[in-house]
């Protein structure tokens, strides 16, 4: 089994690593190019970060995007929920039907704690440590 993040979830990290890095108002041309993120996925990635509280941006000829938090405020947690929505456990593992409809399955209890577990990784990990872990930005090439 995998767990993986959607594209638009991996490209909202590196958009959130790459600002973080940047540490400055940058442009979404500057973002797609370096953080090598589609134009075309950005602007509704950046929309949604913004939506969450993670990014300030300002239009214009001296717009741009930037973290709206430091870095060592943000966590995976808070970018991935807010790049995929919240998690949850909407369908029942072992029978065909909502998550919670009646007594839970076998594998109901087993399967929560193992999210709760990945969900609270996930919000001890800033992009801060990520960071200093990899401070030249050997993350996106050419820069």
């Amino acid at each position: 089994m995998r767990l993986e993040l959607s594209s638009e979830g991996r490209y909202a990290l590196r958009a959130l690593l790459y600002l973080a890095w940047a540490e400055e108002r940058v442009t979404a041309g500057m973002i797609s190019a370096e953080a090598h993120i589609p134009r075309r996925l950005l602007a509704r990635i950046l929309a949604r970060l913004t939506h969450a509280g993670l990014v300030e941006s300002e239009q214009g000829r001296a717009g741009g995007s930037r973290l709206a938090r430091p870095a060592n405020e943000i966590t995976l947690r808070d970018a991935v929920e807010a790049a995929e929505g919240p998690f949850g456990v909407t369908r029942c593992i072992m029978q065909n039907r909502a998550c919670g409809e009646g007594a839970p399955c076998a594998l109901h209890e087993a399967w929560e704690e193992g999210q709760s577990a990945i969900l609270e990784y996930l919000g001890a990990q800033t992009l801060q440590e990520f960071l200093i872990q990899n401070p030249s930005g050997e993350t996106f090439p050419g820069t």
